[in-house]
């Protein structure tokens, strides 16, 4: 049976759609200035003593405090928003909110019952996506996207604390985060349009990084297609998910006297849904030349029974310890692209990026708790190809590479393409990736084998 807080969701959800629907078929109401707006002096204080506050709140709180605020901040948005909806006689923006907040909470929901995703705490299997963090976000999203950055980045801050608090709360992991955010973005820029010109169509901000490669390719017209082609904006924002088997996850900690560790353990979280959110485009429209920034975290927790004596930090745990684990590898990326073919069914993108590697070790049981991490800056070069088969089909290969003394690298991945329309791009593929970090605090050989569902939308 559904959680209660759930069904009071749903149920309100569906009032307030079949109700917004009645509510924008009347007249609409003229707007009123004090919500609609650009980043002027009042959003800036307002935005700017937000993130004092909560950052200080974020400092000095313990997780509990933490935990219980993001439950009251994952609401504040989505009811600033429609409360200004009513107290403007925005109709249309009550349709509009109504229906980006069900296809949200469809969304979350639906992939929370699909994935199966153990929660950090181990409290149930409903980590992916965070909904708390979709939900902030929606509301934000929604505010920034229908009225403006006036109230768009103050509401902002709201939905990056709730998303903080979950992850510090123990409730999510990172990739479930950035996810629900993603689902929360995306259900507004499909159904939530700006009330007037002084509204910029612009994208909730986004954090950037790394991880597989996402680079721009102005290469998909064909014959059929070129009009779509030529109104194609310059920007996108990318958001890919599914599930990610780890075949491969060795591991030991230092480098030259640990004991290799299989980081797989029991495997409660193999296969895991995760997810990797990316922006980018080109420098200018109609260029050839276009950057990009990728986030792509990943973190397991397991737990079992030793069956040897493992040697980690400096520290033997014996044979018969009931141990938990901890292993992160977050990717990071800013990179370049250059097209060097732009055909009419053929594209090739060559990029070059700056790399964070960022990896986490960590072992415990009852009475000691050893962690070990690594950060590697590295360069990435990669290759991206596109072939498109009619109007709106496409086959997108890419490979992204590197090999030296603390980092081999390679990050293969095949999709296949079908764009909506100018805006929007579905995806569905296959990526295998190899990352071996190799320092004298820790060595990890991890292979990931991914298939995976992806939404770009540009803009």
């Amino acid at each position: 049976m559904k959680h209660p807080l759930q069904v009071t969701q749903l149920v309100l959800l569906a009032t307030l759609v079949l109700f917004s629907t009645a509510y924008a078929e009347t007249d609409q109401p003229g707007k009123d200035d004090w919500l609609v707006g650009g980043f002027d002096s009042t959003s800036q204080w307002t935005t700017a003593g937000l993130a004092l506050g909560l950052g200080i709140y974020l400092s000095t709180a313990d997780t509990t405090d933490i935990r219980d605020l993001g439950d009251v901040t994952q609401f504040i948005p989505g009811a600033f928003g429609l409360a200004g909806a009513f107290a403007t006689g925005d109709r249309e923006g009550v349709r509009q909110f109504a229906y980006a907040g069900g296809t949200t909470f469809a969304a979350i929901h639906g992939l929370k019952q699909l994935g199966g995703k153990e929660r950090p705490d181990g409290s149930d299997d409903l980590s992916f996506p965070s909904g708390h963090t979709a939900a902030s976000t929606m509301g934000a999203a929604y505010v920034w996207r229908r009225y403006g950055a006036k109230w768009g980045a103050p509401m902002s801050v709201f939905a990056a604390y709730t998303g903080i608090s979950r992850v510090r709360g123990q409730k999510h992991y990172a990739d479930d985060v950035v996810s629900g955010a993603a689902i929360g973005l995306l259900s507004n820029l499909f159904w939530t349009h700006p009330i007037d010109e002084r509204v910029q169509m612009s994208l909730f901000p986004t954090d950037g990084g790394a991880g597989i490669a996402f680079e721009y390719s102005p290469s998909t017209r064909s014959g059929a297609d070129a009009k779509i082609h030529e109104a194609l904006p310059a920007r996108f924002f990318a958001w890919e998910m599914g599930m990610l088997d780890m075949s491969r996850n060795i591991a030991a900690a230092p480098a030259g006297s640990g004991t290799p560790i299989d980081w797989r353990f029991d495997q409660n979280n193999n296969p895991s849904m995760t997810g990797i959110v990316g922006v980018g485009g080109l420098l200018k429209p109609g260029s050839r030349h276009g950057v990009y920034a990728i986030f792509s975290p990943f973190e397991v927790r397991e737990g079992t029974e030793l069956t040897t004596d493992i040697d980690f930090a400096g520290t033997t745990y014996p044979a018969g310890s009931e141990v938990s684990s901890r292993f992160v590898a977050n990717d990071y990326r800013v990179g370049y692209g250059f097209s060097v073919v732009d055909a009419d069914r053929w594209g090739l993108v060559a990029s070059a990026s700056v790399a964070v590697f960022d990896t986490l070790l960590a072992f415990s049981d009852d009475s000691t708790t050893e962690k070990v991490s690594a950060t590697i800056v590295s360069p990435v070069v990669g290759l991206r190809a596109t072939a498109v088969l009619s109007a709106r089909w496409m086959l997108i290969a890419g490979l992204s590479a590197w090999d030296d003394s603390e980092v081999e690298l390679s990050d293969l991945s095949l999709q296949v393409g079908y764009r909506l329309d100018q805006n929007w791009l579905a995806t569905l593929g296959y990526r295998n990736a190899i990352r071996k970090i190799d320092t004298n605090e820790l060595i990890s050989d991890l292979q990931l084998d991914q298939y995976s569902l992806g939404i770009t939308y540009f803009w």
